[in-house]
């Protein structure tokens, strides 16, 4: 969840309100479709695929975020190939889910979901921040379903094992337990019908630019109490302090597994935000951790890249789209290469 920046708390701002704020219009109505799936319990999830051809390629967004952060991503892709955007539980049109959501529960709805749906597999995984961990352990657990990854700045099982001073513990345990206020407020507001478009109480912000059929979508989502309540769970599962592992870290780290010759590629944001209320010792020691945190994953295949993207900030599919695209590519024209070489 963390990007190259001074601390924790400034990523969890950055990806709980930005996500909201840093709104993109591009006039693509493509991903505010609905189409719901049975996930089974009486729960549906929303799922839009587009385009033709093989491999699938499944988008999973960050913690905060919206389908709307793949404007720039899906119609070259969708032009090569069919590619699926889904909201996880409490997301966009997606139900509530009824467990904690945990990067376990999280990667069993993803796959109950694409089998109802009936996309078969395997499937190139593009993962964002925390949706990176997501699609990492999705592979770690349905390694038959999967023929390679793309994460981009993702998040990753030890990303916080940065030693802090004790008064840097406690700032952001305490920025922490503000945010996760913020959000429990702001579902109040909702469960209330207090929130309306033109009277978002701090909780959303809308661009202008935004087409009403945006509008609808980011609407019919942040008027929900869930949506803030799935971004509080999400958070706490995936938050840790110091040298201890998050939940999402530890079920990601029991699961890890080799991913042998699948073609991956780690993107990392190479443009950091530094925090003056925290050591410039911290802040490089944290850098150093990110960056070797991703070297390791793309390590964990004999086809494995590691790439910074200088010019960029956490949002490398908005600040840099073509070099999230072009990582696409690559991964599923290598897939495709390696089939075609088959006998048949």
């Amino acid at each position: 969840m963390r990007c190259i920046v001074a601390s924790f708390v400034t990523v969890l701002a950055l990806l709980t309100a930005a996500p909201v704020m840093a709104q993109l219009s591009s006039g693509y109505p493509e991903l505010v479709q609905k189409h719901l799936v049975s996930v089974g319990g009486g729960r549906r999830m929303n799922i839009v695929c587009i385009g033709h051809g093989t491999p699938t390629v499944v988008f999973d967004y960050g913690l905060g975020s919206h389908m709307l952060h793949w404007q720039k991503i899906q119609r070259p892709i969708s032009a090569i190939t069919k590619a699926c955007f889904y909201d996880r539980a409490g997301y966009g049109f997606s139900d509530p889910a009824r467990m904690p959501m945990t990067a376990d529960n999280v990667t069993n709805d993803l796959h109950d979901l694409l089998r109802n749906a009936g996309i078969a597999g395997p499937i190139v995984l593009v993962g964002h921040s925390l949706g990176g961990l997501y699609a990492t352990l999705y592979a770690d657990k349905f390694p038959s379903r999967v023929a390679g990854l793309v994460l981009i700045d993702p998040s990753f099982a030890g990303q916080d094992r940065v030693k802090l001073s004790a008064a840097e513990e406690q700032r952001e345990r305490a920025e922490f337990a503000s945010g996760q206020i913020q959000d429990k407020t702001c579902a109040n507001l909702a469960r209330a019908g207090k929130l309306t478009e033109t009277t978002p109480h701090g909780c959303f912000q809308l661009m202008p630019e935004r087409s009403r059929s945006e509008i609808a979508y980011l609407m019919q989502q942040f008027l929900k109490p869930f949506r803030y309540e799935s971004v509080m769970s999400e958070a706490k599962n995936d938050t840790s302090f110091g040298m201890t592992d998050s939940e999402d870290g530890l079920e990601e780290e029991k699961a890890a597994r080799s991913f042998g010759s699948r073609p991956v590629v780690v993107l990392t944001a190479g443009i950091s935000s530094p925090d003056s209320d925290i050591s410039k010792a911290h802040q490089k020691a944290f850098a150093e951790n990110w960056k070797s945190g991703h070297d390791r994953l793309a390590l964990r295949s004999t086809r494995g890249v590691s790439i910074v993207v200088p010019d960029s900030g956490h949002f490398i599919q908005l600040d840099r789209p073509q070099q999230v695209i072009d990582a696409i590519k690559r991964v599923v024209l290598e897939i495709r290469k390696s089939r075609a070489a088959l006998p048949h």
